[in-house]
């Protein structure tokens, strides 16, 4: 009854939605360049530009004009903003100069991966696009920079944006960022609190630090992408969503640090590097595995699209002239026949040609009769079960690894979280044993070490089973082991990639066959009639066709409606 479970299957894969391919990745990623942290306007602007600029604030001069990545570099500022703001050394300057507090936030700093399917001037319009539409247009400065920092060009190209965060009026003062307000009861009376004093709260002055926003601007953007993308007839697409809320079987990398991305940079393997490596080569095998599932689906449609037309012709010929032969559809029979074409067409090739040729006939052919014999498989039902099965495993393989992933996640936080825990106890159990008038000038001095204490110390709570000890060295060991599980996987994955590779040869070998020797696909659904399928492949036939015309008429009825729309 394969032939009735093929068409089946066929019916339900008309109803799905046609799958566009995804792009690889999709990377936004939003900062604050805060003094607080060590930071500054005026350095990642000099980084992003290649630029070599002062900063007033406090004297020291960042110069990355050795920089040979940047492709493109502008400001571009909103109409009422006074032109001298054009030139970058004046621009974050004076920004670091209206900013008086040790830990202020100077500026918003965006890191955006461009698609290297277009072209730097497509990337260009892209960008610029989606700065007017989501920030110049809501007053802000915008510094930005194209970068690439691939050696052969166009394969790590991203975008730095850097926004002002105080608004600047058409005089070029610096604003107040929000302000202060009383809160009131339902009569219109201050509310005091325990102290006595006036509750207030902080009132933003504009919009730009709304907690939505960096959503919102992911979806923009991403948008955009796919706009430029499908305008240029490129059909991969992009999705602002992370891995886990689109339910992809996609993992992510994790994030790698300072430290170690500068090891990395230098040639020097990092554990986290090289769980990053296994994820990215993870995500290729799902990728490969993706397609080559589609592949064959598609392939197995259209061949019942060709048995149903085929039935179709075959009634009003004489069934009595059909030579009953029920191997005439077996794969293996497919394989030989298609070796011996070959071979025939090796004859014409001469000396190294024509022995490479041989080799590679005869090794394709002893590997994929061998495939056949291993998973006992002889008809395109039976090829069509273990795809079925490929695609099941692949998914239970894609389920472990996103456990393993989340595992991993949480094993790095604790041996990170633990590593500040560790550095600042000391601290916080000095502040523990201050008494009542020196503990809070104790605290002031070490506000900092005494909050991340608090801070980490909270997070391992959270992260730690109820009897789970602090144990770094255990975690360590959690940790390569679970390295060791993802590199068994991907070896998995390698497996199953293979034998989609086998199964696209005896794929390729069918559909020669039967061009090159015009095989009547109708004297195989013969074979199936005289073999007594005939009442369910009837049915199963008409409940194809039935959906065919049902998918054909809605097609015109769409083509019709966009030429009308044309019109």
């Amino acid at each position: 009854m394969a032939i009735k479970n093929l068409l089946s299957l066929h019916l339900k894969q008309q109803k799905r939605k046609e799958v566009i391919k995804m792009a690889d990745s999709f990377h936004f990623s939003v900062n604050i360049i805060s003094r607080g942290k060590g930071k500054s306007a005026v350095a990642s602007a000099a980084y992003i530009s290649g630029e070599k600029i002062k900063n007033e604030w406090d004297g020291v001069t960042h110069d990355y004009t050795r920089k040979e990545k940047v492709l493109v570099k502008n400001i571009i500022l909103p109409d009422h903003i006074p032109k001298e703001f054009n030139d970058r050394s004046t621009l974050w300057n004076k920004v670091e100069m209206a900013e008086k507090n040790s830990n202020a936030q100077l500026a918003r700093q965006f890191i955006i991966g461009l698609p290297k399917e277009l072209t730097l001037s497509e990337n260009k319009n892209l960008v610029e696009r989606f700065i007017k539409e989501n920030l110049t247009s809501q007053g802000m400065i915008v510094d930005y920079a194209i970068h690439d920092e691939s050696q052969d060009k166009n394969g790590n190209i991203h975008c730095h944006i850097m926004t002002i965060m105080r608004p600047i009026n058409e005089k070029g003062e610096f604003l107040a960022k929000s302000k202060k307000e009383y809160i009131l009861d339902e009569q219109g009376e201050k509310i005091l609190n325990k102290n006595g004093k006036p509750k207030t709260r902080k009132v933003e002055l504009t919009t730009w630090n709304d907690k939505g926003n960096v959503e919102k601007w992911r979806e923009n953007f991403s948008d955009l992408c796919n706009e430029y993308l499908a305008k240029n007839k490129i059909e991969k697409r992009v999705d602002h969503r992370s891995f886990k809320r689109q339910n992809s079987d996609y993992l992510p990398t994790i994030h790698l640090g300072s430290a170690a991305s500068a090891m990395e940079r230098k040639g020097i393997e990092t554990d986290k590097g090289n769980y990053n490596r296994e994820i990215r080569k993870y995500n290729e095998l799902v990728k490969t595995i993706k397609e080559e599932i589609k592949t064959l689906k598609d392939w197995i449609g259209n061949l019942l699209d060709n048995l149903s037309t085929a039935y179709e012709k075959f009634k009003d010929i004489e069934r009595d002239k059909v030579i009953d032969n029920p191997k005439l559809f077996n794969l293996t029979n497919y394989l030989l026949t298609y070796s011996e074409i070959q071979k025939e067409k090796s004859k014409y090739l001469k000396g190294y040609a024509k022995t490479n040729k041989e080799k590679y006939d005869f090794k394709k052919l002893t590997s994929a009769y061998s495939y056949l014999r291993k998973n006992n498989i002889e008809t395109i039902g039976q090829l069509q079960t273990k795809i079925e099965t490929l695609k099941s495993n692949s998914y239970k393989i894609n389920k472990k690894a996103k456990t393993i992933h989340k595992e991993m996640e949480d094993v790095e936080k604790k041996i990170l979280y633990y590593e500040i825990y560790k550095d600042k106890k000391g601290v916080y159990e000095e502040y523990q044993k201050k008494n009542i008038f020196t503990k809070d000038t104790f605290y002031n001095k070490h506000k900092k070490d005494i909050d991340q204490y608090k801070v980490v110390s909270e997070k391992l709570k959270k992260l730690l089973s109820d009897k789970e000890k602090l144990s770094p060295k255990k975690w360590n060991e959690e940790k390569n082991l679970l390295m060791a599980n993802l590199e068994e996987i991907n070896r998995e994955k390698d497996k199953i990639k293979d034998e989609y590779q086998e199964i696209n040869h005896i794929k390729y070998s069918v559909d020669f066959v039967n061009k090159e020797l015009g095989i009547d696909l109708s004297i195989e659904i013969d074979k199936l009639i005289k073999q007594g399928e005939k009442p369910s492949v009837i049915a199963q036939i008409k409940k194809f066709q039935d959906q065919v015309i049902k998918d054909n008429e809605y097609r015109e009825m769409m083509k019709n409606k966009k030429m009308d729309q044309e019109r």
